[in-house]
């Protein structure tokens, strides 16, 4: 179960890595926020927020949702590689906000939940293995 529990480390640490940076260059490539939304599109000025497609609310949603869980996610697959007691819980909690994070997110959520559920698990927590997140 140390196997398991070290890749959802390693799952959760990269994959807050990859939501930042994919929000980040989201947000490059389009303009910034205004630029996602099209309020800066010379062939039709929106006079206001109920003239936005939805698809277009939904992106922005969407990136500042992982521009939010890049850093909790990340730092929390550092704390669960280095056995923190409280990483636990806060892995759970995460793993399931993440979710909302789909297709990825759901996956990487209920592989995590599965194994931080585990008795294993908890007393792998108790009983820290040597070591940390060099093995």
């Amino acid at each position: 179960m140390e196997t398991h529990v070290r890749n959802v480390g390693w799952l959760l640490f990269y994959m807050g890595i990859g939501m930042g940076v994919l929000a980040i260059a989201v947000l490059v490539f389009n303009g910034g926020f205004s630029g996602i939304l099209l309020t800066n599109d010379p062939f039709y000025k929106r006079k206001d927020i109920a003239s936005i497609p939805l698809t277009r609310v939904l992106a922005v949603i969407y990136v500042v949702y992982s521009l939010i869980m890049a850093v909790p996610i990340t730092l929390l697959g550092r704390a669960i590689l280095n056995w923190k007691p409280w990483a636990k819980t806060g892995g759970m909690l995460l793993a399931s906000v993440n979710m909302l994070y789909f297709p990825i997110g759901t996956a990487v959520g209920l592989y995590a939940i599965w194994v931080l559920n585990d008795e294993a698990t908890e007393f792998l927590f108790e009983h820290a293995p040597a070591g940390g997140a060099k093995r």
